[in-house]
């Protein structure tokens, strides 16, 4: 998993540099806490979630702090603030309950990314746990 993360992680700064085009379309960071998840979540975990859309690359960071227990996934999903939806995009996480990754993976579909671009707020980022299976801590997309 770790390499996996290291070799995402060398494509996602590249991709983050400043004065790159994948910067210029960078979506602001997005705060994720147990009070946007719509699973009552406790426990105070949280964290930040950074994304970029270059082609059908979805490349993201994600900072999370605290989980009750080790993740056991990421997704993006499709619904709006307050909503549990489909799963749409899945993100790569260590199974540890507080963690940095950043890495970038390829979405077949055009429309879903072409809909996290048009509608962001239609759209969120969690984190779930085996205490959380339908996600500890959420971020709507911005």
């Amino acid at each position: 998993m770790h390499i996996v993360t290291r070799i995402a992680s060398a494509a996602a700064v590249a991709l983050f540099a400043l004065g790159g085009a994948a910067a210029a379309n960078a979506a602001p960071a997005i705060p994720l806490n147990n009070g946007q998840e719509t699973t009552d979540a406790k426990g105070g975990a949280h964290g930040m979630f950074r994304y970029t859309i270059d082609g059908d690359q979805f490349c993201y960071t994600l900072d999370v702090a605290g989980l009750t227990v080790a993740a056991a996934a990421a997704h993006v999903h499709s619904a709006p603030r307050g909503e549990a939806g489909p799963i749409r995009i899945p993100l790569i996480v260590p199974n540890e309950t507080s963690f940095h990754v950043e890495g970038c993976t390829t979405v077949s579909d055009p429309a879903i990314l072409a809909g996290v671009q048009d509608n962001p707020g239609g759209w969120y980022v969690n984190v779930h746990t085996s205490t959380y299976p339908g996600g500890e801590v959420r971020g709507q997309l911005k």
